[in-house]
């Protein structure tokens, strides 16, 4: 697969799972009657053991992707600008 589909794959994925994770986990912390409920112990595992699934991932699409390493690192980098990129996006989702 192209490694430019999948970097938009991986960025919609991880922009929309953490403003959806994060979203949840502010919300249930605005309810005043029973603040550590449910949705927000939901959010947090969610955020936590979703963000790491997409990143093991990513991990091994780039070791399986090519055998050269300099074409390795320029992934590793791309895709660390993009992880930075998606979370700095879903935070500026609440301010629109």
């Amino acid at each position: 697969m192209n490694k430019w589909i999948v970097a938009i794959i991986y960025c919609s994925l991880l922009t929309t799972f953490c403003y959806l994770s994060i979203k949840a986990v502010l919300l249930s912390a605005m309810n005043h009657t029973s603040f550590p409920n449910p949705q927000f112990f939901v959010g947090i595992v969610g955020l936590t053991f979703g963000v790491w699934v997409l990143a093991f991932g990513i991990r091994k699409y780039i070791s399986f992707a090519t055998e050269n390493e300099q074409e390795r690192r320029k992934l590793k980098t791309m895709f660390s600008i993009i992880s930075v990129l998606s979370c700095y996006a879903a935070t500026m989702l609440f301010f629109i």
